[in-house]
């Protein structure tokens, strides 16, 4: 097996040219991309398959040489990806030059960038299987018009690309030498392209040709940059469309003129976290990590792959029988258990069982009763009920012969208290709180639908858990075929705590917000170690109390945590309080749960107030431990390593 294919997780990580290396979405249908006669705004979360699509529809895939056919119509639709350089971009401003200035470079800069673009583009098309134009076309091909622009400006194609690349070259040391370097000569924005793509059409071959602009990540440019590609964006048309992406919908809707831009007039807004449906992600996953390992495995033709790669059979995928095949297969290789299962498991277990003991046993001794730890065990044809006890006996409402009776209504005809409310309510909180103390390798962390509802239906979060246990498994010689849930568990760890580290790179905010999950995640931890275990699956909070509002620098936080997909809006549950009204609930991301050893279901949520929520984000170490104990409400006596906190 290519090794290299199951570690490729980010589209940065793929060439240009990914033909072979994109499976048709379901939805492809319904973005009808190719057929737009005006400018598409495209957002999505990360790792939503967002960039891989644009990929797809750049020329660099749609004219690739490792196509063997490709249709007349493909030139209608050429697709030029250009992801923003943050960096660079954000050194275009200041500097003593006026921002009005600094509006016409940047036009000029873009029209540069995407005028190399499209010569390349029409090298691309040229060396491809496209049958109307080829290299010798490409090489005589002349830029009428360009030398009007100025004398210095060559006409043909292969001088022009070589004379911008060396302009765009000389821009960039400008840039970095504003104050004793002369401003090199820039194309003069829009109206250059224009002039470069009627040249282009002029030919009969190339008569129908068309250009997208994919501007990925706009949400980072500077203010005056978006407003300069809100303008172009505004009065876009064929064959010059300009369209964004990014995370979220930009703020920015000005245009360098009086008007605005809105997603009712000027472009369509395709949000592809909706796009995609709930019922269609669980075999779309599986369907891309399938045929990865097809594709690491050199079976490049198998039918398999090649039905993902054609938009021919979209319907056919849609198939209850395919379905079924698609998601039975990857239930065997991912296989999990029921909670009752796992409780009988925890019971099986010398180390388990001594602790469950224990934690009776104390409970027992502080109440000074006569019931020993031995009435309860004479259940254990009855786990999931057994393994619960502990928190029930820390609850001042029950009493152990109470317990004890609503354990053999249950063992002998399955009703009673534990039927209806107390396994369901606390068997898992109960099982993690049992496995915690030993680590990495709670099973509750394992199965083919638990992997998808920790990804939190992303792509790239689900690959990340796929391929993290493939490599466990060989790492450990294991069956690849049939992945342990001990090594499912093990991975589920180790990609969330990546993925944590990870969070120190997204953006301004980084290290801010992995303390904050790092907290966050921590106190949901203190919460289900509380020995009553009232609400031992807290892993959304809701912020509705406090004497203030939250200000602008919070509501930021809160909005870049949301982009980056730490925290999900969630529409708001029902809530205990009579008083007041909740808004919105914030779940951490599941994907982190197993680095935290707390519940990856979306069961109960944490009312905080703004100063909690403030502690939470920029709070020292002493205010944050103040807050944990008593948001958990523990004893004094309870030490920081038992709640979790260290």
């Amino acid at each position: 097996m290519d090794g290299s294919i199951p570690s490729k997780t980010r589209a940065e990580e793929h060439d240009a040219d990914i033909w072979g290396e994109f499976f048709i979405p379901p939805y492809f249908e319904r973005l009808g991309l190719k057929t737009a006669t005006k400018s598409t705004y495209i957002i999505g979360k990360r790792g939503c398959g967002k960039t891989m699509l644009l990929k797809y529809f750049d020329y660099h895939t749609a004219f690739s040489a490792r196509r063997h056919e490709i249709s007349q119509d493909e030139i209608s639709h050429v697709g030029i990806y250009w992801r923003v350089d943050t960096q660079f971009c954000s050194s275009l401003q200041h500097r003593g030059i006026a921002t009005d200035h600094w509006q016409a470079i940047f036009e000029s800069y873009f029209s540069l960038y995407i005028a190399i673009e499209i010569i390349r583009s029409l090298r691309t098309i040229a060396k491809s299987a496209y049958r109307d134009f080829n290299v010798d076309d490409f090489e005589g091909l002349k830029f009428e018009s360009i030398p009007d622009f100025h004398p210095d400006f060559p006409s043909g194609a292969l001088e022009l690309e070589n004379f911008l690349a060396k302009v765009r070259r000389s821009f960039s040391t400008w840039i970095s030498n504003v104050a004793v370097t002369p401003q090199p000569l820039l194309p003069p924005g829009k109206i250059f392209l224009e002039a470069l793509i009627e040249d282009i059409k002029a030919l009969p071959s190339l008569s129908g040709a068309s250009f997208y602009i994919y501007v990925d990540e706009v949400e980072n440019l500077v203010p005056y940059q978006r407003r300069v590609l809100n303008t172009l964006l505004k009065h876009s048309q064929r064959p010059l469309i300009v369209n964004f992406t990014s995370k979220e919908q930009s703020s920015e809707n000005q245009t360098t003129g009086p008007e605005w831009v809105n997603a009712t007039h000027d472009y369509r807004l395709l949000d592809l976290d909706k796009l995609l449906v709930e019922d269609e992600r669980p075999l779309f996953f599986s369907e891309v990590f399938l045929a990865n390992l097809s594709l690491a495995s050199g079976n490049n033709n198998e039918e398999f792959v090649t039905r993902l790669q054609s938009i021919e059979y979209i319907a056919d995928r849609r198939g209850s029988e395919y379905r079924d095949q698609i998601l039975t297969q990857m239930k065997q290789r991912f296989p999990s258990k029921a909670y009752k299962d796992f409780a009988a498991d925890a019971l099986n277990d010398s180390a388990l069982y001594r602790t469950l003991e224990q934690k009776i046993t104390r409970s027992l001794q502080a109440q000074k009763t006569e019931v020993k730890a031995e009435d309860f065990f004479k259940y254990l044809m009855v786990p999931d009920a057994l393994v619960v006890v502990p928190a029930l006996l820390n609850r001042s409402s029950l009493t152990p012969s109470k317990i004890i009776s609503e354990l053999d209504e249950y063992a002998i005809s399955g009703t009673g208290s534990f039927r209806t409310s107390w396994v369901q309510n606390n068997l898992v909180g109960a099982l993690l709180e049992l496995y915690r103390p030993y680590g990495r390798e709670c099973p509750l962390y394992s199965g083919f639908d638990t992997l998808c509802t920790m990804s939190n239906n992303n792509l790239r979060n689900f690959l990340i858990l796929c391929y993290k246990a493939l490599e466990i498994a060989e790492l450990k010689d294991e069956d690849v075929s049939v992945i342990s849930i001990a090594t499912q568990c093990r991975a589920s760890y180790d990609a969330a705590d990546q993925l944590i580290r990870e969070i120190k790179t997204f953006g301004q905010y980084g290290e801010q917000l992995r303390i904050f999950v790092l907290r966050l995640g921590s106190i949901f931890r203190a919460l289900q170690a509380s020995p009553a275990m009232s609400e031992p699956e807290q892993n959304q909070f809701t912020i509705n109390s406090g004497h203030r509002a939250l200000d602008a620098r919070e509501l930021n936080f809160l909005s870049e945590a949301i982009k980056y997909a730490i925290l999900v809006e969630q529409i708001e549950t029902k809530t205990k309080g009579t008083v007041g009204t909740d808004i919105i609930d914030y779940q951490l991301n599941p994907i982190y749960s197993p680095y935290f050893q707390i519940s990856y279901r979306r069961k109960r949520k944490l009312e905080i107030s703004t100063k909690d929520f403030e502690v939470l984000y920029s709070g020292n170490e002493d205010e944050f431990r103040t807050l944990a104990r008593s948001v958990a409400k523990v004893p004094k006596e309870t030490d920081d390593r038992q709640l979790g906190l260290i």
